[in-house]
C-alpha cells in the first residue's frame, strides 16, 4: 500500500492518472458489453439450430453437443466476461477448438435413416462461425481482462476521483500516530490503571475499617 507522503504527493499528477484511469475503466465497461453480444448471439443461434436439424434428422449426437457446448461455453463466457476470469477464457477456446474437431471427426460417421443429410458436417460448419466470433471476442477479451488487473492494482478503484482519494488519504493519516501522541496515550493508560488501583485499595482499607467499628459497637 502507497504510504501517505506517496498519496499526497504532486496532486495535480495524480488527479490527471485517475481521470486516465477512469477513461480506461469506462473504455472497458463498454467494451464488455459488446462483447457479451458476440459472445451469446451466436451460441443463440447455434443451440436452435442443432436441436431442429439434429431431432428432424435423427442424429441426436448434434442437438446434445449443442445443448452441452451451448451450457458450458456461456457459463465460462460469462465468468470471462463478468468475473475477470482469464483461466475461464482460455478454457472455453479449448472447448470451442476441441468441439470443432470433435464435429469434423464424426461427421463421416453419422448414421443415415433414408438420406444423407450431413447434419454433423453441417453442424460443424455453423459451429466453425461461432467458434471464430466467439474466439475473437475470447481474445479480446484476454486483453481487456489484462488492463483490468492493473486497473485494480490503482489507488481509489474503481472510483478514480478526488473525493475517493482524499477520503482514503484522510483515513491513512488518521490511522498515523506522531511519537508524542502514542507517549501521551500510554501515560494517560498508565494514570488511570494507578488510579484504578488506588481506589481499590481505598475501598478495601474503608471497608475494613467499618467492619472493625461495627464489631467494636457491637461489644
Amino acid at each position: 500500500m502507497p504510504s501517505v507522503d506517496e498519496l499526497i504527493f504532486n496532486r495535480n499528477l495524480r488527479a490527471q492518472e485517475f481521470a486516465h484511469n477512469r477513461t480506461v475503466y469506462n473504455r472497458i465497461q463498454k467494451l464488455r458489453s459488446l462483447l457479451v453480444i458476440f459472445y451469446f448471439a451466436p451460441l443463440a443461434v447455434y443451440l436452435p439450430v442443432a436441436i431442429f436439424m439434429g431431432f428432424i434428422t435423427y442424429v441426436t449426437v448434434a442437438a446434445v453437443d449443442a445443448v452441452i457446448l451451448v451450457a458450458l461455453a456461456g457459463y465460462l463466457a460469462w465468468q470471462g466476461c463478468y468475473r475477470y476470469k482469464d483461466f475461464s477464457l482460455i478454457l472455453l477456446l479449448v472447448v470451442l477448438v476441441c468441439n470443432q474437431l470433435l464435429l469434423s471427426f464424426m461427421s463421416p460417421y453419422e448414421n443415415v435413416l433414408l438420406y444423407k443429410f450431413n447434419v454433423l458436417n453441417k453442424c460443424a460448419l455453423i459451429h466453425l462461425i461461432l467458434l471464430i466470433i466467439c474466439g475473437t471476442a475470447a481474445i479480446i477479451n484476454l486483453k481487456i481482462n489484462i488492463t483490468y488487473h492493473k486497473l485494480e492494482e490503482s489507488d481509489v478503484f474503481p472510483h478514480f476521483n478526488e473525493r475517493f482519494f482524499d477520503q482514503e488519504m484522510d483515513k491513512r493519516q488518521y490511522g498515523i500516530k506522531d511519537p508524542y501522541q502514542l507517549k501521551m496515550e500510554k501515560l494517560q493508560k498508565n494514570a488511570s490503571s494507578d488510579m484504578s488501583d488506588v481506589s481499590v485499595a481505598d475501598l478495601k482499607e474503608r471497608s475494613n475499617s467499618e467492619n472493625n467499628s461495627g464489631y467494636m459497637d457491637g461489644i
